[in-house]
């Protein structure tokens, strides 16, 4: 029988994958305002077009990988990059992809260690030796379901950052127009200098592993239109959360222009005890994105059953920790998010390709 006459569109799968798609994507880099700061903060208001831009390829290229992952059974990564780049260069984006995760795991330990200086004057030296135990400790043990389990701080991080823009919105430290212009001047380090360049870059920086989600996920939807409702859904909900946290950066840009942790920042204004849990939010978030990202860039190289799994989690994480000392939280998020954005742009030109080169092929044979 057809599948429309088997099932029926529900409301319900709709809404937990938008759920799914956002808690997928909220993480250290959400919780603690970094990518926000470093992508959009030297374009000052421009910033919300670029954010709509960029939205709006995420959801097409979502939508087309999404697709097609549901109609050649692409069920995983590899899979998934084969498909669209071919087996030699496929496989080099998955290792290349792999050398990402390594990559971002050092920068959360570096990210961790400067919330644990800055919220509990913990020195960042030992910061960093706290998290490099925590992070090694809980993927030698086998950290699937513990990260599964404490992956699911993503509503109270979405509550916890509304509670602080409420507020940063009532005293805000900067009239709207002064901290436009402040926010801009005292960016720090930027994605780009251009809001069309950057849009580009952030697209391509989320569809790379959130195209990877797509297909891990293709097959819980019944019907094409939950998959695609939900991430629409999903990226509606992420984009004006974006939009939300940055308007209350630009009102309060004397305190978070430059800054690490910007969102860390701004809760310190709500108190004492707020701060610390907020704090404890942001370790939290940045030891379970370490956490998730070392056992993908583990298990990529050796399977969890292999003799030979903890071995390399423990080289991944000691190599993440030598990472970490390379420079502060904020210069390794930006060399990472340019290499992910950059990778990522290959990756969209090699969906371009492919759908084109499919798409002729396909009308010559029924011609």
């Amino acid at each position: 029988m057809d599948e429309k006459k088997n099932t029926q569109f529900s409301v319900k799968t709709m809404l937990i994958l938008a759920g799914s798609y956002v808690s997928f994507g909220i993480g250290a880099g959400f919780a603690t305002g970094a990518e926000l700061l470093q992508f959009w903060a030297a374009h000052g208001i421009a910033a919300i077009l670029g954010l709509i831009i960029s939205a709006a390829l995420i959801l097409l290229c979502i939508a087309v990988v999404s697709r097609d992952c549901r109609k050649y059974k692409l069920v995983n990564m590899e899979m998934m990059y084969k498909h669209y780049c071919g087996k030699y260069i496929g496989t080099g984006i998955q290792w290349f992809n792999t050398l990402t995760f390594f990559l971002m795991v050092g920068s959360m330990i570096a990210g961790g260690a400067s919330s644990l200086h800055q919220a509990f004057s913990i020195p960042v030296s030992v910061g960093t030796l706290i998290m490099l135990a925590a992070v090694l400790g809980t993927s030698l043990l086998g950290m699937k379901k513990l990260t599964d389990i404490l992956g699911n701080i993503a509503p109270i991080i979405i509550l916890s950052v509304l509670v602080i823009c409420i507020y940063s919105y009532m005293h805000g430290t900067d009239g709207f127009a002064a901290g436009n212009e402040l926010i801009k001047a005292k960016s720090g380090l930027t994605m780009s200098s251009s809001l069309i360049f950057s849009a580009i870059l952030n697209f391509t920086y989320v569809v790379l592993n959130m195209s990877a989600y797509s297909a891990n996920v293709s097959t819980r939807a019944d019907h094409q239109k939950e998959l695609v409702f939900g991430n629409v859904l999903g990226q509606t909900i992420t984009v004006l959360s974006q939009v939300f946290i940055f308007i209350a950066f630009i009102l309060n840009a004397s305190i978070v222009a430059g800054a690490d942790i910007p969102l860390l920042m701004l809760a310190q204004r709500l108190g004492n005890v707020f701060y610390a849990f907020y704090g404890i939010i942001v370790v939290l978030a940045t030891y379970t994105t370490a956490t998730g990202m070392a056992w993908v860039a583990a298990s990529n190289i050796q399977p969890e059953s292999s003799k030979w799994y903890k071995v390399v989690v423990a080289v991944i994480c000691i190599g993440a920790f030598i990472f970490s000392n390379f420079g502060s939280f904020g210069v390794l998020m930006n060399f990472v998010m340019k290499f992910v954005s950059y990778l990522g742009i290959v990756f969209s030109v090699c969906v371009i390709v492919s759908k084109i080169y499919r798409a002729v092929k396909e009308s010559k044979e029924k011609a």
